[in-house]
């Protein structure tokens, strides 16, 4: 099942990410088999399966639990670019 999330992106020396980190983070998501949604001020918005979450970010992430931790990446690159991985949980509709 899919799970989307919000990975934040570590700050420059100002309050937030220059635009080329997220590029690059996005870029580096997208290759490892994330959808990337959006791309925003401090973070990018991804889709992915739960398998990828703990393969490429090191956390456990499921669709339907809130979670916000460290991130753990196993690439070194991606490690120098992102601080955390943000999931709110899919809405349940009655």
């Amino acid at each position: 099942m899919d799970v989307s999330a919000t990975i934040s992106v570590k700050p420059t020396d100002s309050e937030k990410p220059d635009r080329a980190k997220l590029e690059e983070a996005a870029r580096l998501l997208k290759e490892s088999g994330f959808e990337v949604t959006r791309i925003g001020r401090y973070g990018v918005s991804v889709t992915g399966k739960q398998d990828d979450f703990s393969r490429v970010l090191g956390v456990q992430a499921a669709p339907y639990t809130a979670m916000a931790t460290s991130a753990k990446p196993a690439q070194r690159e991606l490690g120098d670019l992102i601080d955390k991985v943000e999931v709110a949980p899919k809405p349940q509709l009655y």
